[in-house]
């Protein structure tokens, strides 16, 4: 739709019916819509592309508001999805003869500014997992910082597992549940990052832990 900007006799802009007017270096113009062939199949790169992108959107699904949280302050012109589908089709995506898989030890979740988890080890306790890591700032206001945890199946049939506003990272210690419907082989992966709640929405690079293998 066509907007007049400075009054009556202000200049249009935007689309009216099949022309859209639009403003180039200080010199108001007009140009037609592009013919567009619905028909048109696309290119193989183009396809290609698209595969590519449905396959990362599938992946994302499961934890979206993990990467609403956790790439909220990656881009200032993109939402916290949007940045996390932009790095990891660039960054986590492998291509196969099958298809397109993760690539898990380059998948993230969470991009920021505030130190990661260090050294973090992990153990299963019954139908827990119990995280470590350790602690080298003696920044108040770091110290204060919560966990983000994710526990990510390879199947994605199976449930994933996400905790948010965990412990704070001066406890150094953490736990996550494993999914309730546990299959013999099922394989998980572990992620790691910190939040700040403090109302900058800050987040740290999110650390890969390891894969877990259920037997």
């Amino acid at each position: 739709m066509g907007r007049v900007t400075n009054g009556a006799n202000g200049p249009i802009s935007g689309k009216v019916g099949s022309v859209v007017f639009c403003k180039w270096k200080g010199i108001d113009y007009v140009r037609g819509l592009p013919r567009i062939n619905k028909n048109r199949k696309p290119t193989k790169s183009q396809a290609k592309q698209r595969s590519k992108f449905s396959f990362m959107q599938e992946r994302l699904k499961p934890i979206v508001p993990l990467v609403r949280l956790g790439f909220m302050n990656y881009a200032n012109n993109k939402t916290g999805h949007n940045s996390a589908m932009s790095y990891n089709l660039k960054e986590a995506v492998l291509e196969t003869e099958d298809g397109y898989k993760l690539d898990y030890e380059r998948f993230c979740f969470s991009k920021g500014i505030l130190p990661p988890p260090e050294n973090v080890q992990v153990e299963v306790n019954d139908k827990k997992l119990s995280i470590n890591w350790k602690n080298t700032s003696i920044d108040s206001k770091i110290n204060r910082n919560r966990t983000m945890l994710l526990l990510y199946p390879e199947d994605i049939r199976i449930s994933t597992e996400a905790k948010q506003f965990g412990n704070c990272r001066f406890e150094l210690h953490d736990e996550i549940e494993l999914p309730s419907e546990l299959r013999a082989g099922a394989k998980f992966h572990l992620y790691l990052s910190f939040f700040a709640t403090d109302g900058s929405n800050n987040s740290s690079d999110s650390v890969y832990a390891g894969v877990i293998e259920i037997p």
